[in-house]
């Protein structure tokens, strides 16, 4: 099942071409349990690990301003966008980053495409 797994986040790298900067299968504890990445520069591990404090945090304004549940989170920066995206029960996150220069509706739709076929290829 984990080369199942490995195998859709290479596909997203493909689909996503010079866009690409990483991808993460992530728990909210911060520990990812695949990935892969489009530049050694990039530390995805510790940009994931940090973003389980930004998922956990989200989920806490949504409830609070009664916003109903957090679905996604995205990071805009000069040099990228970073998405991280709740799966299934929501004990996993998905995390993408991608140039500043990708199309925002071309990552949403890959998001869309590829979210339910994560879910399913995480190891139980």
């Amino acid at each position: 099942m984990k080369a199942e797994l490995q195998s859709l986040l290479d596909d997203i790298h493909n689909d996503l071409g010079e866009d690409f900067l990483a991808t993460n299968i992530v728990g909210l504890d911060g520990m990812s349990i695949a990935g892969t990445k489009a530049r050694s520069e990039f530390n995805s591990e510790a940009v994931s690990a940090h973003f389980a404090m930004v998922m956990k945090l989200g989920g806490k304004l949504a409830e609070g301003s009664r916003m109903g549940s957090l679905r996604e989170n995205q990071l805009n920066t000069d040099k990228a966008m970073i998405f991280s995206r709740l799966l299934g029960d929501g004990n996993f996150y998905w995390l993408l980053a991608t140039t500043k220069n990708a199309t925002l509706g071309i990552v949403r739709g890959l998001m869309d495409e590829y979210e339910m076929r994560l879910w399913g290829a995480i190891p139980t």
